[in-house]
């Protein structure tokens, strides 16, 4: 027994489908950010006193990190969804003297008392860590350049 192939108003409307699903795929974020150090008279200050002033003006609370050159924040609420609330710490550390990474641990806290880690960056969350982060580091001469694919693609093309 054989089936007709399908008609060309079929796969029409399979590949409308299927671009239309791809269309509302979430936009996905790593959970880091790499900065470049710029070393311009501005910024003649060491790494680690730029990257605890930046910290402290964008409104995170330090706390004694794990790693002796890495510094850690404590945990902030972002929002409030009902059954639970999303809430993050940062860590950063100095990569050598040129590059800088900052890792963004956010998770949900049920009204449970249970937490789950959140894997990814939505958008809302990257604007409720980074928008402040961002501008207090580039305050400091630390130069925002992406993700650490977008970095070694800047130094690439160099």
């Amino acid at each position: 027994m054989s089936y007709p192939l399908p008609t060309r108003s079929v796969l029409i409307i399979l590949i409308g489908l299927c671009l239309s699903m791809a269309a509302c795929a979430p936009s996905l974020s790593p959970l880091y950010r790499d900065y470049e150090a710029q070393t311009d008279s501005s910024s003649a200050a060491p790494i680690d006193e730029r990257i605890e002033t930046a910290l402290t003006d964008a409104g995170w609370h330090l706390k004694s990190a794990a790693a002796p050159n890495a510094f850690a924040t404590e945990e902030r609420k972002l929002s409030s969804w009902g059954l639970y609330s999303v809430v993050a710490s940062v860590e950063v550390v100095p990569l050598g003297t040129e590059y800088v990474r900052l890792y963004i641990h956010p998770y949900r806290k049920y009204i449970t008392g249970g937490r789950g880690k959140i894997p990814y960056l939505n958008k809302s969350l990257q604007r409720s860590v980074l928008k402040d982060l961002t501008r207090a580091f580039e305050q400091q001469g630390l130069q925002a350049i992406g993700t650490g694919e977008k970095r070694d693609e800047a130094l690439t093309a160099r």
